[in-house]
């Protein structure tokens, strides 16, 4: 069966299909490309992402234009150029200026008379743009853009939400820095990353959990979760050893108990079962265990660069704690998740192979069905449908909150005690 992307359709998912899967992540999706703050008014910047090269610079409203980083005339590159009038930049090689619409509006070098100006196959190709939060995203595709809130989190549209960000590059493609949070590595990889010392030994079924597709990815079925499971002092093995091999951890986890605790009950439990805790399209994973309602989006750069954005919100309810949130970040919890707990993550993936036979287990269940989920958006476009049936039949757009939400749970149960305590 032809595996030619134009054709619209769908290779046989079946045996090893990583080779099925893009190196340079899929398109037609929209992308964080930069923090709004870092885009001057003087000089352009260059972004690469999925194979493409970006110049980003500010649109006549003070809104950031994404164009390509060519120049159309000979090639030079448009982010090593100057914006000498507002709206717009100039190649630095003889001063072609594009305004945010891509148009080739004056020649420098040539001067008013010149005849080049605005003559088909001058003009530089736009990507549409939008910013929210201090994020600018990027349509990265063809066509016209999909509505945004189907690709960035819910939290970027919520009012009351304070949604900070970080960034950091991992030497390794996306598909391997998606993958290394589906699986039950995180009590061994990150057995001394202060996240989990928090924590202790978490419970966890040798099967996993049953994976719940909720249109654009899949999140976990509550009533399997770790969170929910008694957590034993060590794993017993047939022959008698145990692990982990000491408890001297759990002496951590009394002394930061009370912290973990305060820091739950300010994490914001997804508002619909689309953004619930999971892996989402196009390259998200979110869950609701960190220090907030935490986001990892892996954004391809280069076949072996991926470029990790985390999303940290939280829903604080004066402009104290909106500051006192932001300070928290910026810090602690950054370094605690993004460098403490992420750089454990890269170190193992630097020198993954990822081209080789590989043994999946039952606790890979999510691995198999999201390789499906991408190749079958890869080769049928956003819009595919994606053969799998939910336990118990459910409809992806008719997932109830509860049944992948452990957040929302516990906020329930959170309330409903304080009603009948009244």
């Amino acid at each position: 069966m032809t595996t030619d992307r134009a054709s619209g359709v769908v290779p046989k998912l079946s045996g090893d299909i990583r080779p099925l899967i893009p190196k340079l992540g899929l398109r037609n999706y929209w992308y964080p490309v930069v923090a709004d703050r870092k885009v001057g008014s003087r000089k352009p910047m260059k972004v690469a992402l999925l194979g493409e090269e970006l110049c980003l610079f500010r649109g006549a409203a003070g809104n950031v234009v994404a164009i390509q980083d060519v120049c159309p005339h000979r090639g030079a590159r448009l982010s090593e150029g100057d914006c000498h009038y507002r709206g717009t930049v100039a190649c630095p090689y003889h001063g072609w200026v594009y305004d945010e619409a891509g148009k080739n509006t004056m020649v420098l070098s040539e001067g008013p008379g010149s005849g080049v100006c605005g003559k088909p196959g001058t003009e530089a190709r736009v990507y549409p743009t939008r910013t929210l939060k201090g994020v600018v995203f990027a349509w990265i595709g063809d066509g016209d853009p999909a509505p945004i809130d189907e690709d960035v989190p819910e939290e970027f549209f919520d009012d009351d939400a304070l949604v900070l960000t970080g960034q950091v590059e991992w030497r390794c493609n996306w598909e391997v820095a998606l993958e290394n949070s589906m699986d039950s590595h995180v009590n061994y990889v990150h057995r001394d990353a202060f996240v989990v010392a928090r924590n202790g030994f978490i419970a966890r079924g040798a099967q996993g959990e049953h994976p719940i597709f909720v249109g654009n990815g899949f999140g976990g079925d509550v009533a399997e979760s770790n969170y929910l499971r008694r957590s034993p002092q060590h794993d017993l093995y047939a022959d008698g050893r145990e692990w982990p091999k000491t408890n001297y951890r759990r002496y951590w986890t009394w002394l930061f108990r009370p912290l973990a605790e305060r820091a739950r009950r300010h994490i914001p439990a997804p508002k619909s079962a689309r953004w619930c805790g999971g892996h989402h399209l196009p390259g998200m994973f979110r869950t609701e265990f960190a220090w907030d309602l935490y986001t990892r989006m892996c954004v391809p750069v280069e076949k072996h660069l991926t470029r990790v954005w985390y999303y940290h919100c939280v829903r604080p309810k004066t402009a104290l704690g909106r500051w006192w949130q932001t300070v928290l970040y910026y810090g602690l919890h950054r370094w605690i998740i993004e460098y403490n707990f992420s750089r454990q993550d890269e170190k193992v993936m630097v020198n993954q192979r990822y081209d080789t036979p590989e043994k999946l287990s039952g606790t890979d269940a999510e691995v198999i069905q999201w390789r499906r989920l991408v190749v079958t958006k890869h080769y049928g476009g956003r819009d595919a449908a994606f053969e799998y049936r939910n336990p118990d039949g459910l409809a992806p757009d008719a997932v109830p909150l509860e049944r992948v939400s452990v957040r929302y749970l516990q906020e329930q149960a959170r309330r409903a005690k304080t009603t009948t305590s009244r």
